[in-house]
């Protein structure tokens, strides 16, 4: 077998598996899942046995002596990946894989009884079959390190931590100050807003920003992803809310900046490793940088509005441009990670990175999980959950084992700030807002970041693009001015 027959045969099980998975988050009846998960599990143990058998060994290891720079580097980085699963044993791959396809069902019907029990012996069984898998790597690292090494190579307990120290003595002694400045929260926040409508709100969004149906696709979930299916198949996810039609907006957005990478990475890349093999901490700076420097700035909303006025006067009639600004921007204390606001956002980043630690590195009982997380929020945001749904049941990455995950969201947020300060050397990023111009901010994505992909690795990129090293205090900053300028207040 050779490299090019390898890769169309892994792509191949990739599709189906990619497409059987969005079905099953989307629009898969519920009554199939348990014949759906395991014939989704099978694929997925071809696809490892195909990838970790002797003919892919060869080939890869020959493609990476190639002159072709695409083939090198593409098959280097499968070595990479086949190095952390060829001592798995197949079963016990394929029976991890029925286990997560399972366990998302049981996650749903949890969160949706509000029953944290439901959920707890498939979680159980996860924490200890991921320790397990990590395990066969034989790594130096430890298992917390090997897991967020996984979503951004290089990150370890040690940065993130570091990172969150500047947010802790750079933010969080503003909070209570932010919130006292603000008015009483707007009343349209909560207004009814008709799912119907809401699916209007949402192409007129994507209308806006570019986001066209030539390469993407938007449907419903009960928690918003996005899914790559090659360069010009990205499909989006969102979840209506009827009386919070504004978390649908930056759902949709959100989800736009993670399609949007994918989709400008360089052409010649299709096909091969590189086409998505991006830090989900690179991922999260697009998507977060999209949701809530651009989407939440007065300049982006300020041709769009009337449109969206248009669609439901009966809430926003009375709402003026800089009333809604506001508005979206509001900061309170929300149990809802995905509903947060950009101040507190970090602060449910770090609440899930502490209980992974416990999970991880102090092998604390899932008995006590949702208690622990319940404290958790309780110490760092000063609220406490009504119930496990608005606890520990309120992601869906356990569920699949996405233990590291979490703090690219708050490093993606950070490093998207950091990002801003470069383009605003190179393009006048408000006035292409104001006449409504995406298209010249995604060009400069484009040539600065995306067409990348993952061939240059994060700390490197950030260097590369903004001639620095990453500086947390970018973020801090962003937020501080802008702050002040919507609450009228001075930081210290």
């Amino acid at each position: 077998m050779n490299y090019s027959d390898l890769l169309d045969l892994l792509n191949s099980y990739s599709l189906a598996l990619a497409t059987m998975g969005y079905d099953a988050q989307t629009i898969a009846p519920k009554d199939g899942a348990a014949y759906r998960n395991k014939a989704m599990a099978i694929l997925a143990g071809e696809h490892f046995k195909l990838l970790t058998s002797d003919e892919a060994d060869t080939a890869l290891t020959e493609a990476s002596q190639s002159n072709n720079w695409i083939t090198q580097e593409g098959s280097k980085y499968l070595l990479k990946e086949l190095k952390k699963i060829k001592d798995i044993p197949h079963d016990e791959y394929v029976a991890f894989q029925e286990l997560v396809n399972n366990a998302q069902i049981s996650w749903e019907t949890a969160r949706d009884k509000k029953d944290y029990n439901l959920f707890k012996d498939d979680l159980h069984s996860i924490i200890e079959t991921h320790k397990k898998l990590i395990d066969y790597r034989k790594s130096n690292l430890s298992v917390y390190d090997e897991s967020l090494n996984d979503y951004e190579e290089g990150l370890r307990m040690e940065s993130v931590e570091a990172f969150f120290k500047v947010l802790e003595d750079e933010l969080v002694p503003h909070l209570d100050t932010m919130i006292e400045a603000q008015a009483q929260r707007p009343a349209f926040l909560d207004a009814y807003v008709s799912t119907e409508k809401q699916r209007l709100i949402s192409e007129i969004v994507m209308e806006h920003i570019g986001y066209s149906k030539n390469f993407g696709y938007l449907t419903e979930t009960a928690h918003p992803f996005s899914s790559t299916f090659s360069i010009n198949d990205t499909r989006i996810t969102t979840h209506y809310q009827e009386h919070a039609f504004t978390q649908n907006i930056f759902s949709v957005i959100h989800e736009i900046g993670h399609s949007m990478y994918n989709h400008q990475v360089n052409p010649d890349f299709e096909g091969t490793p590189l086409a998505d093999n991006m830090s989900m901490s690179m991922h999260e700076s697009q998507s977060r940088f999209l949701e809530n420097i651009i989407g939440r700035s007065k300049e982006f909303w300020t041709p769009l509005y009337p449109k969206l006025q248009n669609i439901i006067p009966e809430v926003l009639s009375d709402v003026n441009l800089d009333e809604f600004v506001f508005g979206i921007n509001y900061i309170e204390r929300n149990p809802i990670r995905i509903d947060s606001d950009e101040v507190t956002y970090p602060l449910h980043i770090m609440v899930r990175y502490n209980i992974e630690k416990k999970i991880l590195v102090e092998n604390a009982s899932v008995d006590t999980l949702n208690t622990l997380f319940a404290q958790e929020m309780t110490r760092l945001i000063g609220i406490t959950p009504e119930n496990d749904s608005q606890g520990i049941l309120q992601d869906v990455h356990w569920s699949g084992a996405s233990f590291g995950y979490f703090p690219t969201y708050a490093l993606g947020s950070a490093y998207a700030a950091q990002f801003y300060e470069a383009m605003k050397k190179d393009i006048d990023v408000e006035a292409l807002l104001l006449e409504g111009n995406l298209s010249e901010i995604f060009k400069w994505l484009h040539e600065n970041i995306h067409q990348y992909s993952g061939t240059i690795e994060t700390q490197e990129l950030i260097k590369k693009v903004t001639g620095e090293s990453f500086n947390p205090n970018y973020f801090v900053d962003y937020l501080k001015n802008k702050y002040s300028l919507l609450l009228g207040i001075a930081f210290d």
